[in-house]
C-alpha cells in the first residue's frame, strides 16, 4: 500500500473522541491543499472511505450484482467525494423516502448512478506529484509531470426494493428523481428483468412490467448506451419471494382521533375474513413491531404471520385477522397506541354482534397493545378484548449489544448504513425499548434513554396493564438458561488490520456480569504526520444482556457479511440476545439467566396468567410448529372455562358500538346497544372526566339505537375542538367510545 493512501485511509478510518465529532472533517480538512480545479470532475473520491466496491462498477458489467444498500453507499461517497453536493442528486435518506412511497403506490424502483469521479494516483508521493506542505497535502509546483490524479467512471444501479411477493407481474420503474448523474441525458436506456424477454428499451418514469414464472433470486441488467454507440452495463439484484400472494379482502386506514404531543398517528388496518364471512366477526387484531424503515405492508405481515401456514389455519378455524400497520411504527409507542384503540373501535363497529377480540402484539407491537388496552380502561372505553397475547415483546426491554451501537456511532460519517442504523437507535421508540442505549451510557455503564423512563412512567400512569382480560406471554428464548453460545464479557467482533505503515483495531465485546469490561476498541496508529487516536468504551456493573437467554438476532452475523474495505470483520459469534425470556415473559426482579423452567409456577410470578417458552433459544419473532399450537390454544373459543364465562359478561353489557362521522362536524351519530331494554343514560364527558351533556335518560328497547350529538353542551354552547367520551348506562353495566370533535 503506497504512502498517500494509507495516509487517507488512517485519517478516513481515525476515530472519534468518544462523544466528540466524527474523523470526515479532519480529513477534508488535510485535502484542502488541492486545487479543486486540477481534479477532473471536482470529485475526488479519496475524501470517503471507500467501502462499497465502487470501482468494481465501472460500466462493463461484470462487476458483483449490487443491491439497495450498496448502492446508497456509492452515491454517499460520491457525494462526499464532492466539495459541494451535485445539483440534483438525491441524498441517501431522500432515496430511502422515494422507496417507500413508489413501494405504495405498488411499483419497484430502480436507481441509477453514472458519474465521474477521481483519486490520486497511489505513487503521487513517491514520484513527487503531491507534497506535505503545513499539514496539507498539496499538489507540486512541478507542473512538468503528469496529473497526479487518475480519472474514472462509475455506472450502477439498483432496484430500491429488493423483492416482491407478486412476481406473476411487477412494475419497475426508473425514476427521474433518482438518477445521479452528471452525464449527457442522451444516452439510451435498456434493462434486461431477467424474465426471459432480454432486453427492451427503457425511458425514466415509464413502467417496465415483468412477469415470472418461478421464485428466487434474479441479477438484472440496465444497459445505457451513448449516441457513439458507447456503452455501460450494470448488474443489480432482485429476489422474487412469490409469484401470487393473496390480497386482504379490505384495507381500512386509521387515523387515531386522539393525538399524544399534539400530533395523531396514522395507519391501515389489512382484513383478510374467514371463508364464508362477509364483515368481521370473529377478529384476531394483530399489531405489528418495529419496522426500522416502514417498508412492511401486508405482503411481509402475511409472510411472517404465515409462517407454518398460522394464519391460514386461523382462517380455517373462522377467524378474521385484522393486522395493524403503523406508517412510522419508529414512533412515539404511545402515540402508536392511539391508533390501535382508534383500530379496535372501528372493529366494533363493523362486527355483527358484541363478540370480543383477541389482540396479538409481535415484539415491539406488544408494548402497544398493552398501553393502548389500559389506557382504554382507564378512559372508562371497553376494548372488548377477551385475551391479549404478547409474542416475543420487550415488556422489560430489549437490547442491542452496547459495543455494536457505539461502533455504529464510530462510522456513521462513513458508512451510510452505519449512520442509517443509528439513526433508527435513536428514534422515539428503539429509545423507549433499549436497556441500554449508547446516547445514556457515557462510558461508565449501561443506560437506558431518558426516554425510556418517561414511557414506563405514563404505562404505570394508565395501569401499568389491562384487567379483566386473559394476558398470555409467549417468548422465543429458552426457559432452561441456555444462553447465546457465550458467556458475558465475551469479545464478539474482532476487527485488526495491520501493515508498516498503520495498524487498525476495532473490536466489540458483550457486555459483563457486573465488573468492569471494555466494549470497544478503536486504535488508529498512524505514520508521521498525522496524530494517533484511540477510542476506548468500557462499562461496569451491567447485566449480561448480550449473552443472555432470549429472542435473538443475527448483528454480529450481518456485520461480519459487511465487506470492509481493509482487512476483515470477524463475527466471532452469530447471534446476540434481543429480547430476554424474562423481559418477554415480565419477570420482573428477576437475572437474564433465570432458569424459568424449574420456577414452580412462573406465570404467579408474572402479570400474565399463563406463559409459554421453548427449551433452546430462537429467532425474534419466529413462529414454530410448537408455539403455533400454543397460539392457536389461546385463539380458539373454549367449550368451557374462562372465555365462555368472560362471554356471557360481555354479552350482557351495554357498548357504544361507533360513532358516524368520527371525527365530526358539526354533528355526529352515536350507536348504542343494549342486551335487553330498560332505563340508560347516554353522556358526553371530556377528557378529564366532566360531564358535558346527557343525550339520553330513558327506558331504550332492545338492540342498537342511534343517538344524535350536535357538538353543544347542556346549556347549548358549542364545544371546542377536542376529544370526548361516550359513554352508555344501563342494568349490566357500562360502555364507552370516543369521538373528536374537528370546528
Amino acid at each position: 500500500m503506497t504512502r498517500v493512501a494509507c495516509a487517507l485511509l488512517i485519517i478516513l478510518l481515525a476515530a472519534a473522541p468518544a462523544f466528540g465529532e466524527p474523523p470526515l472533517r479532519e480529513a477534508v480538512a488535510v485535502l484542502e491543499g488541492l486545487d479543486p480545479g486540477s481534479i477532473p470532475t471536482g470529485r475526488l473520491i479519496d475524501r470517503a472511505l471507500s467501502m462499497a466496491g465502487l470501482e468494481l462498477q465501472d460500466g462493463s458489467g461484470t462487476g458483483p450484482a449490487v443491491d439497495a444498500a450498496g448502492w446508497r453507499q456509492m452515491l454517499h461517497e460520491l457525494r462526499l467525494a464532492s466539495p459541494v453536493p451535485p445539483a440534483g442528486w438525491p441524498t441517501p435518506e431522500q432515496v430511502r423516502r422515494q422507496a417507500r412511497q413508489a413501494k405504495d403506490a405498488g411499483t419497484v424502483p430502480i436507481a441509477v448512478l453514472d458519474a465521474g469521479y477521481a483519486r490520486l494516483r497511489p505513487d503521487a508521493l513517491e514520484r513527487g506529484l503531491v507534497v506535505w506542505r503545513d499539514g496539507l497535502l498539496v499538489e507540486s509546483l512541478d507542473k512538468g509531470g503528469p496529473s497526479p490524479y487518475l480519472e474514472r467512471r462509475a455506472f450502477a444501479a439498483a432496484a430500491l426494493l429488493p423483492r416482491t411477493y407478486r412476481g406473476a407481474q411487477v412494475t419497475f420503474t426508473i425514476p427521474a428523481a433518482l438518477l445521479a448523474t452528471d452525464a449527457p441525458r442522451s444516452a439510451a436506456l435498456e434493462v434486461d428483468l431477467a424474465d426471459g424477454r432480454g432486453w427492451r428499451p427503457a425511458a425514466t418514469d415509464q413502467p417496465l412490467v415483468a412477469s415470472y414464472d418461478a421464485t428466487g433470486p434474479r441479477t438484472l441488467r440496465l444497459r445505457a448506451t451513448a449516441p457513439d454507440g458507447t456503452a455501460r452495463v450494470a448488474a443489480f439484484a432482485f429476489e422474487v419471494a412469490a409469484l401470487a400472494a393473496p390480497l386482504p379482502t379490505e384495507t381500512w386506514p386509521i387515523t387515531a382521533t386522539v393525538p399524544y404531543q399534539g400530533a395523531y398517528g396514522i395507519g391501515q388496518a389489512y382484513v383478510y375474513l374467514a371463508p364464508g364471512h362477509a364483515t368481521v366477526t370473529e377478529p384476531v387484531v394483530i399489531v405489528e413491531g418495529f419496522d426500522m424503515d416502514n417498508l412492511m405492508d401486508w405482503d411481509e405481515l402475511y409472510d411472517l404471520l404465515n409462517q407454518e401456514n398460522m394464519i391460514e389455519e386461523l382462517r380455517a378455524d373462522g377467524f378474521d385477522a385484522v393486522v395493524l400497520n403503523f406508517n412510522e411504527s419508529t414512533d412515539d409507542i404511545r402515540r402508536n397506541a392511539m391508533i390501535l384503540v382508534e383500530l379496535l373501535q372501528q372493529v366494533g363497529v363493523a362486527q355483527p354482534d358484541s363478540r370480543d377480540r383477541v389482540v396479538i402484539g409481535a415484539s415491539m407491537g406488544g408494548l402497544v397493545a398493552r398501553y393502548a388496552l389500559a389506557w382504554m380502561q382507564q378512559q372508562g372505553l371497553d376494548p372488548s378484548a377477551r385475551t391479549f397475547i404478547s409474542f416475543d415483546s420487550p415488556q422489560l426491554g430489549a437490547n442491542i449489544p452496547l459495543g455494536v451501537q457505539y461502533w455504529l456511532e464510530l462510522f456513521q460519517i462513513e458508512s451510510t448504513e452505519a449512520g442509517h442504523l443509528l439513526s433508527r437507535l435513536d428514534t422515539p421508540a428503539a429509545r423507549q425499548m433499549l436497556l441500554y442505549h449508547h446516547s445514556a451510557s457515557g462510558g461508565g455503564t449501561g443506560e437506558p434513554a431518558t426516554l425510556r423512563g418517561a414511557f414506563l412512567a405514563d404505562l404505570a400512569a394508565v395501569g401499568d396493564w389491562p384487567q379483566g382480560l386473559r394476558k398470555v406471554g409467549v417468548a422465543n428464548g429458552s426457559g432452561q438458561a441456555q444462553g447465546q453460545g457465550y458467556a458475558p464479557g465475551t469479545q464478539l467482533i474482532s476487527y485488526e488490520y495491520y501493515s508498516f505503515l498503520v495498524d487498525l483495531i476495532g473490536n466489540v465485546w458483550a457486555v459483563p456480569d457486573g465488573g468492569s469490561r471494555q466494549i470497544l476498541r478503536g486504535l488508529i496508529d498512524r505514520i508521521w504526520p498525522l496524530p494517533n487516536d484511540e477510542l476506548n468504551v468500557t462499562v461496569s456493573g451491567t447485566s449480561p444482556w448480550d449473552s443472555a437467554p432470549g429472542g435473538w438476532r443475527a448483528s454480529l452475523a450481518d456485520m461480519d457479511a459487511t465487506p470492509a474495505p481493509y482487512g476483515d470483520i470477524v463475527a466471532l459469534y452469530p447471534n446476540h440476545c434481543f429480547i430476554p425470556t424474562v423481559s418477554a415473559l415480565a419477570l420482573g426482579g428477576m437475572g437474564p439467566y433465570t432458569n424459568v423452567s424449574q420456577l414452580a409456577d412462573p406465570a404467579a410470578l408474572s402479570p400474565f396468567d399463563a406463559v409459554y417458552f421453548p427449551a433452546a433459544n430462537q429467532e425474534h419473532i419466529l413462529v414454530t410448529a410448537e408455539n403455533k399450537a400454543w397460539f392457536a390454544a389461546e385463539i380458539a373459543r373454549q367449550a368451557s372455562g374462562v372465555h365462555d364465562e368472560m362471554d356471557a359478561v360481555a354479552a350482557l353489557r351495554p357498548r357504544v358500538l361507533g360513532v358516524r362521522p368520527n371525527p365530526f362536524n358539526p354533528a355526529t351519530e352515536i350507536i348504542v346497544e343494549l342486551p335487553r331494554a330498560g332505563a340508560a343514560n347516554v353522556e358526553i364527558f371530556d377528557l378529564a372526566g366532566r360531564r358535558v351533556r346527557t343525550l339520553v335518560q330513558c327506558v331504550l328497547p332492545a338492540g342498537r339505537t342511534a343517538v344524535a350529538w350536535d357538538g353543544r353542551d347542556d346549556r347549548g354552547r358549542d364545544q371546542a375542538s377536542g376529544t370526548f367520551v361516550c359513554r352508555v348506562s344501563a342494568v349490566g353495566g357500562a360502555g364507552a367510545q370516543l369521538l373528536t370533535l374537528v370546528r
